[in-house]
């Protein structure tokens, strides 16, 4: 017979333990990452990390349009404003976000370098209709702060200012070379405790009580940048977007009282704000929840902020906002920028996902973060319907990244943080 192989096992052989857990390596790894992190973390993301964005991967925007170009010079409905500079003067309309007209109809402009200036004796150029030349006047210097929003009393002779560094501050008369820039509110007692107001961006003021009405977009402040001298206005706005805290606030102010009223809170960067000629409502668009907010003043209720244009209608980030009065009441709101693809491509993945993404985007150096796209953008608003149209120059050929829009006498004046006019846009009232 064939011989069987049988396999033999060495029953008094111990079997080899795994390799140990180099539990000492781990705990050492630990330290070190808590260390750095605590190190290097104030540095690198000095506002927190991001945090969970609610619906964030479900918020839906609607394309762009690129056939609607009714924003563009071409259409003969926009003109641009220029300064005339003298040889050896120095330009002074310089990142003017907002326009503001006074009793008298002087035109102003709040500038980067917190200056305001008028611009007077107007001449439209014979070869082109749409550009219009200007005297620029220095009118007041405004101090240390950032004014970007801005807003005349009804009598014309106050004018309040959104400071993005100081608060809400004013000028009584700014055409007399005594009067001074006032601190009028710089913190607001909100939910029992005294917050300060870190980025005030718009004003509106009731043309039938007085009151104001003034945003507080978030609680990452404004930086300098070292390099300009200039208040860095737009990556406050960047890193507000990839925090996404919405920390942003709509305030009231009674000049009569002087107490400050918090109307809406808990707004993903509250920004430009409008009231009608009656003084029924507010408008606050918010900015990064690409929504167009109103706040219905007669019920004064705190959970009275109604959306009325939504994120799935918004080709773009809403910015400056101001309301008609004459002869139908329309709002309007600029757009300075189209939705980011970043914006669109961190709102779909699983949240863990999009705040790992977001955080890291935040910890980029200030020159590495996602430049702004060029886009021209106007939402037209029927109050009482809901109803919106776009008015668009989608490329940004003639006029982009729009900050600011005031209404005035059948005109928009449209105002911006990079351009070095003023667009005009004439509104059809057919």
């Amino acid at each position: 017979m064939a011989a069987t192989a049988t396999a033999v096992h060495d029953l008094t052989r111990k079997p080899q333990p795994h390799s140990p857990t180099n539990f000492r390596g781990v705990v050492i790894a630990a330290a070190v990452g808590y260390f750095f992190q605590r190190l290097f973390s104030d540095i690198l993301l000095p506002w927190g990390p991001a945090v969970k964005v609610l619906a964030s991967n479900k918020l839906v925007y609607a394309d762009v349009d690129y056939s609607n170009d009714s924003l563009q010079a071409n259409h003969g409905k926009l003109q641009k404003i220029f300064e005339r500079v003298q040889d050896g003067e120095e330009a002074l309309l310089k990142g003017a976000e907002t326009i503001v007209f006074g009793g008298d109809g002087t035109l102003y402009a709040l500038t980067e370098e917190a200056n305001l200036i008028s611009l007077t004796d107007f001449e439209t150029s014979a070869d082109d209709k749409s550009i219009v030349t200007a005297k620029s006047t220095l009118v007041k210097d405004l101090g240390m702060g950032r004014p970007l929003g801005g807003k005349f009393t009804p009598d014309g002779e106050t004018l309040y200012m959104a400071d993005s560094l100081l608060g809400l501050t004013r000028i009584r008369n700014p055409q007399d070379p005594a009067s001074k820039v006032e601190l009028v509110v710089s913190k607001v007692m909100d939910a029992g405790k005294m917050t300060p107001i870190s980025y005030a961006i718009d004003v509106a003021v009731g043309p039938v009580s007085g009151k104001v009405y003034f945003t507080d977009s978030s609680d990452i402040v404004p930086d300098r940048v070292e390099s300009s001298n200039m208040w860095d206005t737009l990556y406050a706005c960047k890193l507000d977007l990839m925090r996404g805290r919405p920390t942003g606030r709509l305030l009231q102010y009674d000049p009569s009282t002087e107490e400050v009223t918090v109307l809406g809170r808990n707004i993903w960067f509250a920004n430009g704000v409008a009231v009608d000629e009656l003084e029924s409502f507010v408008f606050v668009a918010e900015t990064f929840g690409t929504r167009l907010l109103k706040y219905d003043l007669k019920t004064g209720d705190l959970k009275g902020l109604e959306v009325v244009v939504d994120s799935k209608d918004m080709t773009g980030y809403l910015d400056g906002a101001d309301c008609d009065s004459s002869p139908n009441t329309m709002c309007y709101a600029v757009m300075p920028s189209k939705v980011s693809p970043l914006h669109k491509i961190w709102s779909k993945p699983p949240v863990a996902v999009s705040i790992l993404l977001r955080t890291l985007v935040m910890s980029l150096p200030r020159t590495l973060v996602p430049k702004v796209k060029k886009y021209g953008g106007l939402l037209e608003v029927d109050p009482a319907t809901g109803q919106f149209r776009y008015l668009q120059d989608p490329a940004g050929t003639d006029i982009s990244m729009l900050g600011g829009v005031t209404v005035h006498e059948g005109k928009l004046y449209l105002g911006s943080l990079n351009n070095g006019f003023i667009g005009v846009y004439k509104l059809d009232y057919s």
